[in-house]
């Protein structure tokens, strides 16, 4: 045990002077083999066996849709759907935002990809209009944080992976969390939009324009009903779906929508290659990581020290989400669930936590932390698109980041909110 301590503080240390999380993962995960006397052989065999995996073959394809969906110009006409739906009302430009985010979040299952795909486009739109800077980065910043919760979702796979959860369980059980966060998020741009008088649209949409700008958006917003309805049918695996939805993206872009050429597409396979690669080299340290905390049982030691304790079952919850929540803060939401997963399963096992509910408040917690600061990825994102600073951002977000906390204590609580819908598929 004193070998598994010494890794999580070298782990912590390296950290602390940001080294890249994989590689600080690695580093501390060897000074556990080195000292353990383990032969680092094995290190080469656990690296290999955290990939063979079948589920995990949807996530280059699903990052792969993303992209293609990005570079094709996708956001500008998923924003004219998103205006038209949102209408003339006070602040209008910041509900556009948010409801874009849903959209897109169900193509590309990312947040990043959210931030600077939409960010890029209306944060200087609603500067132009009269939004400050600050409250245009910080609307972009929290919305885009739907795109991890809204199926399809990477977390949601790997989680789904390494926890023996039905992915298309964990994709249902999204739907209505991932709702949850717009509206919640909505009630606070309500509210900023009535102390601060915020512009609405005076251009009226007249109905043949909005015919022509649903017809427009179509093909796009089919994307995510062809992943779905194929997954719950069960005409398609999640994995067959993700190839699915690469083709139909490649397809639509090139050939329907003709804003991507082949040359252009190259660049998008090789830039999904590389960011495939970027996850994978996480997915492996962190499964090096977890065998390392697994083979000396310190996941049920950690469980049966919160049930021996005199905490009451809420409590530990709270307890739970707190840890989560300051990790999500420092560390990116992919690494941080692996991590954290083979540790906390065998407690949600003791508590009799249904592990597709527990599944859900863990992700919604992390990916909060994405755009939390002081190294939310969104939050930096939003800073640079904006050119505003990260102080001003970070204040103007907290009423976006309060109502996502409400929405992990709803989600930690009322386990129906993510098993109802589940529950339906049986």
């Amino acid at each position: 045990m004193l070998y598994i301590c010494l890794m999580i503080l070298c782990f912590f240390v390296l950290m602390a002077i940001r080294m890249p999380i994989p590689f600080a993962l690695l580093a501390s995960t060897l000074v556990y083999y080195i000292g353990a006397e383990i032969p680092l052989n094995i290190v080469v065999v656990r690296l290999l066996r955290s990939f063979d995996s079948f589920i995990l073959l949807a996530i280059p394809f699903f990052i792969l849709a993303g992209r293609i969906m990005s570079e094709a110009g996708i956001s500008d006409r998923l924003i004219r759907v998103a205006d038209l739906m949102v209408g003339r009302v006070k602040g209008n430009l910041a509900y556009v935002n948010i409801v874009v985010s849903m959209f897109f979040g169900g193509i590309t299952g990312t947040a990043i990809s959210d931030t600077t795909a939409i960010g890029s486009i209306l944060i200087p739109s609603m500067v132009k209009k009269g939004y400050s800077r600050s409250f245009s980065a910080a609307v972009t910043a929290a919305s885009s944080t739907m795109g991890p919760i809204i199926p399809p979702s990477l977390m949601f796979i790997i989680y789904g992976s390494i926890a023996q959860v039905s992915i298309r369980d964990m994709f249902l059980a999204g739907a209505i969390p991932g709702l949850m966060v717009g509206i919640s998020q909505m009630a606070v741009v309500k509210m900023h939009s009535l102390k601060h008088d915020l512009p609405r649209r005076e251009e009226k949409i007249s109905g043949g324009e909005a015919f022509t700008i649903i017809r427009d958006a179509s093909l796009a917003i089919m994307l995510p009903v062809i992943i779905l309805g194929g997954i719950l049918f069960g005409i398609v695996s999640p994995t067959e779906a993700a190839v699915v939805a690469a083709f139909y993206a490649g397809f639509i872009a090139l050939f329907v929508y003709r804003s991507l050429n082949f040359r252009r597409l190259i660049t998008v396979i090789r830039d999904s290659a590389v960011e495939t690669g970027s996850v994978s080299i996480i997915i492996a340290a962190a499964a090096l990581f977890g065998w390392a905390l697994s083979n000396e049982q310190a996941p049920q030691l950690f469980a049966d020290m919160l049930t021996e304790s005199s905490l009451s079952k809420w409590q530990i919850l709270l307890m739970i989400n707190l840890m989560l929540f300051g990790l999500g803060m420092f560390m990116d939401s992919i690494p941080a669930i692996m991590i954290v997963t083979p540790v906390l399963l065998p407690l949600f096992s003791v508590l009799n936590i249904d592990p597709l509910h527990a599944g859900l408040f863990m992700s919604v917690n992390l990916i909060t932390g994405l755009a939390t600061p002081p190294v939310g990825c969104c939050l930096f994102a939003a800073s640079i698109i904006s050119e505003s600073p990260m102080e001003k951002i970070s204040r103007a977000i907290l009423p976006f980041l309060a109502a996502n906390a409400f929405v992990v204590l709803l989600v930690t609580y009322i386990p129906e909110i993510t098993l109802f819908i589940p529950s339906l598929f049986k």
